[in-house]
């Protein structure tokens, strides 16, 4: 009976060592990657703000292009509105 006994504790102290085994490894790897999604959001928010900076260039490119040329005024005239307005709000935010 004492026999029987120490096989079902020797088997359950087995498998109470592979789970803590297994637990462990799952900490482990929920570590990598959350590290890895916070690597991967900062790199996310870069691209971002590069794609912002690079639609800005562009849209600052069309409108020298289109004053240039003599074409698409309207759109120039519109771009210029907002740069004043940007400015006025850069001005506005300093005198506060």
């Amino acid at each position: 009976m004492a026999a029987k006994h120490d096989i079902v504790v020797n088997e359950l102290d087995y498998k109470i060592g592979k789970l803590i085994k297994l637990y462990i490894s799952s900490l482990e790897r929920n570590k990598d990657l959350e590290s890895k999604i916070e690597t991967l959001q900062s790199e996310l928010e870069v691209a971002v703000k590069e794609k912002q900076d690079l639609q800005e260039k562009l849209k600052t490119a069309r409108v020298a292009n289109a004053i240039s040329s003599g074409e698409g005024s309207l759109e120039a005239k519109k771009r210029i509105n907002q740069l004043v307005r940007e400015i006025d709000k850069c001005i506005a935010l300093l005198n506060n």
